[in-house]
């Protein structure tokens, strides 16, 4: 499992909501989440996740498809080890 830093920028407040209902949907599990007024009406939203081996880039590509993203950026951080 890799923890995954996400910054989308949406043009308006609905399309926060369209980002996030794409993440819970798909059920990753967001353990941080902040929506920021960009500027000219659009909003930054910083989402901290976890994800497995191979769903960065897939995720980064479901959020890029979104119509309503305009930009993503994403950065994998160091692999976490399962407790149990």
């Amino acid at each position: 499992m890799f923890a995954v830093k996400l910054h989308v920028t949406v043009p308006d407040l609905s399309d926060v909501q369209r980002v996030l209902t794409l993440l819970t949907g798909r059920r990753y599990p967001l353990t941080r989440f902040e929506a920021e007024e960009a500027g000219a009406g659009s909003w930054r939203v910083s989402i901290d996740t976890v994800v497995g081996p191979d769903e960065a880039e897939l995720l980064e590509h479901r959020l890029h498809r979104l119509p309503s993203v305009l930009s993503v950026e994403l950065r994998r951080s160091a692999v976490l080890s399962a407790v149990g």
